[in-house]
């Protein structure tokens, strides 16, 4: 698990002052916005709202205004909305030599990224090297030579080095939130069963490529088939879930690579899509040349977005699973569900019988106190008032009121909030910095070693 020499080279020139420019940005100054090339639309959800510590002049740089349509439509919605309208004032440039214009010039201070996650990690690298800060969408990495060049950058001890930030949303769910809190009170959880003859904590989703948003039909790019730029299911999806196991069970302490962390298996296969799947998920009729090396012989594309990985994290045997179906037949939409097996219960985050995720606690034994021990722990959650639970043949469910859940738009600005006081510390601080390098180390090696098979393996 020992990192490539040439990290360390990078890194020495980064503190002779020779490799990279020092920043001068997280000082506790104003952010001043940079958007780079904002594809996907999750570099708008960072505007989403207004922020005091954020100017409303924003920098916008793309190589076409096709490039960034979809981010300058819901800027110019958000400020056009009656409640709580933004203020936002983007100057955009568009050319072939927008990365220099970026760059080399002295505007903006934070840098957004969302988009084509290939490119991702040479924005990283241009935004470092002219000391700019970096608040991006996952992943920042997609393969093991990506995640070299990241890792030089965590590697530099110089305390003037940019911030880098990827934006974990899952963090700030409430069932996420409840869960952390039940399993690590010890005295009602007994902790994670690290011996229970199984994967003590599993993670599950699946996704869909056609779909509708707000009674919409979802209109995919063609980049998003493309799993050379989009990533494989092993790098994209499951940095979300493999930082949930971090946090969870190792909140705020350092993760060791070569101690705390061991790679089992892992599994990659495609999802078969036609090229009629294709024209409704795109609106395009013909595929483009980047997706020519997923054709087959039949005219249909093979898009490798499913991955399974098995590793070990401090002891704890870890499932992570994720699969994109070109379609729900079943009308029920995409799916998740998470297990966590500890000494004393089994947690599940599913759908209920409405099919609203929800957070469902089944004890291994109940000697007529388990309920009251429950209400107790949940009591514990100070800033979550209002919880109860229900039972149900053996099985607890907690009823969480409405207003606790924050929808993904919420999600983004409390992960900002996060960001801007780290930047006004100057510092991630080293647990931080340890998750995201662990958690695309992971990523990264599953995909290197992984078995390619045609079917899901149990």
């Amino acid at each position: 698990m020992r990192l490539d020499r040439k990290i360390y080279l990078w890194s020495a020139l980064c503190l002779s002052g020779t490799g990279c420019v020092q920043n001068q940005s997280s000082n506790g100054d104003r952010i001043n916005l940079v958007l780079v090339q904002p594809e996907h639309f999750h570099a708008a959800l960072v505007q989403k709202y207004k922020n005091s510590e954020i100017n409303s002049e924003v920098h916008l740089f793309a190589d076409t205004v096709t490039s960034a349509e979809a981010y300058q439509n819901l800027i110019q919605q958000y400020n056009s909305r009656s409640e709580d309208p933004t203020d936002w004032k983007v100057t955009p440039y568009y050319g072939k030599d927008f990365l220099d214009k970026a760059f080399k010039s002295n505007v903006g201070n934070v840098v957004v990224l969302a988009g084509d996650n290939k490119e991702k990690i040479e924005f990283i690298s241009q935004s470092v090297k002219n000391g700019k800060d970096v608040f991006a969408d996952k992943p920042l990495v997609i393969n093991m030579e990506g995640y070299s060049r990241l890792a030089a950058f965590f590697n530099t001890s110089s305390s003037q080095a940019p911030l880098i930030f990827d934006i974990m949303t899952e963090r700030y769910d409430v069932k996420n939130i409840i869960a952390k809190t039940l399993l690590n009170d010890i005295g009602f959880s007994g902790g994670i069963d690290k011996n229970g003859g199984e994967h003590a904590v599993k993670f599950n989703s699946t996704h869909h490529f056609i779909k509708e948003v707000s009674g919409k039909p979802l209109i995919r790019p063609a980049m998003f088939y493309n799993t050379l730029q989009q990533g494989e299911g092993l790098v994209d999806v499951t940095t979300h879930y493999i930082d949930l196991v971090y946090w969870m069970l190792s909140s705020e302490q350092t993760i060791d690579l070569n101690k705390d962390l061991v790679l089992d298996s892992a599994f990659r296969w495609h999802t078969k899509v036609t090229k009629n799947d294709f024209e409704k998920s795109t609106g395009m009729k013909q595929y483009p040349n980047m997706l020519r090396q997923s054709q087959t012989n039949e005219g249909d594309l093979d898009v490798y977005s499913n991955g399974k990985m098995a590793f070990n994290f401090k002891g704890v045997p870890v499932s992570i699973a994720v699969q994109w179906n070109v379609e729900s037949l079943d009308k029920r939409g995409d799916q998740f569900s998470a297990v966590f097996n500890a000494k004393r219960l089994r947690l599940e985050i599913k759908p209920d019988e409405a099919g609203v995720i929800s957070v469902f606690i089944i004890p291994k034994e109940d000697n007529g106190k388990f309920e009251a021990d429950l209400r107790q722990a949940l009591q514990g959650l100070k800033d979550l008032p209002g919880l109860d639970i229900i039972r149900n043949k053996g099985t607890y469910k907690v009823i969480i009121p409405q207003k606790l859940y924050l929808s993904h738009e919420d999600h983004f600005a409390k992960v900002l909030e996060q960001f801007v006081a780290y930047r006004k510390g100057k510092a991630l601080p080293e647990w931080e910095k340890s998750f995201m390098l662990a958690k695309y180390y992971l990523t990264t090696q599953a995909l290197a070693k992984a078995k390619t098979i045609e079917y899901e393996e149990n």
